[in-house]
């Protein structure tokens, strides 16, 4: 008969074993179940939460330093009424030089002939005429996310709006779009320059290029119509560039402070005139 032998575990004292003993006898004595974790996520780390939007929080809100020279226009009955400012008027995709004749009256102003299409944004008295550069087109996605970015900064839509999304882009969350602009940086990624109205309060704001966050943003009122915009550029030479937004009863003028560690909107420039005027 062959002799079969049992093995018992040899145990020594704590005290006896050398340091790394006691080391191994922890990492042994410790070790657990080594099946993966479910893939259902209850066991494991949780999976990464989903990246979220930032809101105006992120972004500065422009503040307001007028300044002396700028004008603006506003249209009543095809003729052009001018409120300040010199001879040279922006539209959005136009330039001219004006002349005026009379004495103020509509809107304040005095009756300019000459002037562009659409023209709205007075430069100070000695600018140069400048030529208006065409935006590109805009992608549909983009302008809806506009929108979206545009809610965060306008009041909470009235109890009363339409329930049912619209499925145009422009029309979103109650918000009415009036442009959306890529603009862009000196040595940065491009920036979205979006306007909309919402129950007769509106808004500006910076985004970045997919629209996803805000960088800058203000908020206006007095008109209920969706502003357009007179597009950036350094229009008086002071190295720093200026934009407008406009409707037929609302003009303000920004100027963009874009350098290392601060990128906002300042308003230089604000006129409203009553559409009865």
């Amino acid at each position: 008969m062959i002799p079969i032998l049992i093995a018992h575990p040899i145990r020594f004292p704590v005290h006896s074993l050398p340091m790394w003993g006691v080391v191994l006898a922890i990492l042994t004595g410790c070790g657990g179940d080594d099946k993966p974790a479910d893939s259902n996520g209850l066991s494991g780390s949780p999976p990464a939460a989903p990246a979220r939007v930032t809101g105006p929080s992120s972004g500065l809100k422009a503040q307001k330093a007028l300044e002396e020279g700028w004008g603006a226009m506003f249209w009543r009955n095809a003729t052009a009424w001018k409120v300040g400012g010199g001879d040279v008027v922006l539209g959005p995709r136009d330039a001219a030089t004006v002349r005026t004749s009379g004495d103020p009256l509509v809107c304040g102003g005095v009756a300019a002939k000459g002037a562009p299409k659409g023209g709205a944004l007075v430069l100070p008295a000695g600018a140069k005429l400048t030529e208006m550069k065409k935006s590109p087109a805009i992608q549909a996605h983009r302008v809806e996310r506009a929108a979206w970015r545009l809610d965060e900064v306008l009041p909470a839509k009235s109890k009363y709006a339409a329930k049912v999304p619209s499925t145009s882009p422009s029309q979103q969350r109650g918000i009415n779009v009036g442009s959306v602009a890529k603009t862009r940086r000196y040595g940065s990624p491009p920036f979205l320059l979006a306007t909309g109205v919402r129950d007769c309060a509106a808004a500006v704001v910076f985004t970045d290029l997919n629209a996803e966050k805000i960088l800058a943003y203000d908020q206006l009122s007095g008109t209920c119509n969706p502003p357009r915009v007179i597009a950036a550029a350094d229009y008086d030479g002071d190295g720093n560039r200026e934009f407008a937004v406009f409707t037929k009863d609302l003009v303000v003028a920004y100027r963009i402070l874009d350098s290392p560690g601060q990128f906002t909107m300042t308003r230089i420039g604000e006129w409203s005139c009553k559409t009865t005027e």
